[in-house]
């Protein structure tokens, strides 16, 4: 009888423990910065984005940045061929696509470049 109170106590304490991480804990999520995505986009043009970030990049969406989003779209875009236009070709010696691949990602991120030049500067106190 007394290892069944030992068993059932211990049990209990865990599940409890285990309810509480669960009901306080958070999902992981994908928060890039602004800056980050600049250095994807960046690394798009010169060949220094894996593939699997890039896949990260376009597989995840970003809920706390609507530009972002609007960036990451554009992306999905170029590189699935939506909005009436080709898919972007599979580069050549490093690079993820083609000249005209790179080109309408130079583009996208010209655009990021002005968006973050354009952001109001803010400061926590």
């Amino acid at each position: 009888m007394w290892e069944f109170v030992l068993v059932f106590g211990l049990t209990l304490i865990f599940l409890l423990v285990l309810v509480f991480f669960l009901s306080f804990g958070r999902a992981p999520t994908y928060r890039p910065s602004r800056e980050e995505v600049r250095e994807i986009l960046a690394g798009v043009l010169k060949r220094t984005t894996s593939v699997e970030a890039w896949d990260m990049f376009l597989g995840l969406p970003i809920v706390h940045d609507a530009e972002l989003e609007q960036v990451r779209r554009r992306c999905i875009a170029i590189h699935e061929g939506l909005d009436g236009e080709a898919p972007a070709g599979r580069g050549m010696d490093g690079y993820l696509y083609d000249r005209d691949g790179r080109e309408r990602i130079q583009q996208v991120l010209d655009e990021l470049d002005r968006i973050i030049r354009e952001a109001p500067i803010t400061r926590e106190f």
